[in-house]
């Protein structure tokens, strides 16, 4: 047992001493120039060499039958290095929340909620806490309404069948014909609203992250009551509009 482990470990060992000779050479390396400079007896760098080829860790030029890095490494190291979309997006919502100076975050639809996956604090004194892993039911909060706004018709409809509007406020949405009014003036505006019905004292506003084929996501402004004047409303659409566009370029990348 002990001689297997130790050659499957020196097997390895020439593996990654023939990546990184490769990946480090000016030219593309042959095999006589692998053989001469590894050390790996012949027989075994061909297998090596044929293994790593198939996996697309390397690749050959059919011409001049030398070795290049293949696409899959390529690939792991864009894996590794590229952070997650929540990283990605979470400087723009810090961005968008200096600009208006109020909470904001990015939610995403899991089942019949919606759950922040991203978020930026807003550093006034009186300001909404808007915690990562937060659900919230759709017909509640203001990105959950954007996400209904955006089903299908038959989506919809099964949905308003099996909701239960359960009062999580005396102002959270009771009545599937009130919600059903909301969801078309979403359609119609681009921008939902929750009045106070999922925290009493915030007014939250939400639009469509989004590209022409796909719904990634809402993103919201979180604001005490007292701040969500008549006045600032226009900023907070347009604030809201610019970032959902940024958003939703950043979001695309993943694809």
């Amino acid at each position: 047992m002990k001689l297997a482990q130790t050659t499957a470990v020196k097997s390895l060992d020439r593996g990654l001493d023939i990546l990184e000779y490769v990946a480090s050479s000016p030219e593309p390396p042959s095999f006589s120039q692998l053989l001469g400079s590894l050390g790996i007896p012949r027989s075994s760098l061909f297998h090596l060499l044929t293994n790593l080829l198939s996996r697309k860790f390397l690749e050959r030029d059919s011409k001049t039958e030398r070795y290049r890095v293949g696409s899959e490494v390529v690939e792991i190291a864009r894996k590794v290095q590229r952070p997650s979309l929540t990283d990605r997006i979470t400087p723009f919502l810090h961005q968008l929340s200096l600009e208006v100076s109020e909470t904001c975050g990015f939610y995403i639809q899991v089942g019949d909620s919606v759950e922040v996956v991203a978020s930026a604090i807003s550093t006034q004194a009186l300001s909404y806490t808007m915690k990562v892993g937060m659900n919230a039911p759709l017909y509640a909060v203001s990105a959950g309404k954007v996400v209904l706004s955006e089903l299908p018709s038959q989506e919809l409809s099964r949905y308003l069948a099996r909701a239960r509007f359960a009062p999580v406020t005396p102002h959270t949405v009771r009545s599937k014909n009130r919600l059903k009014k909301e969801i078309q003036k979403v359609k119609a505006t681009g921008f939902a609203y929750s009045h106070e019905e999922f925290t009493v004292g915030i007014t939250a506003i939400a639009t469509a992250v989004r590209s022409a084929s796909k719904l990634y996501g809402a993103i919201n402004l979180a604001v005490p009551t007292a701040r969500f004047t008549p006045d600032r409303e226009p900023d907070f659409r347009e604030a809201l509009r610019r970032a959902a566009q940024i958003i939703a370029k950043e979001a695309s990348r993943e694809l």
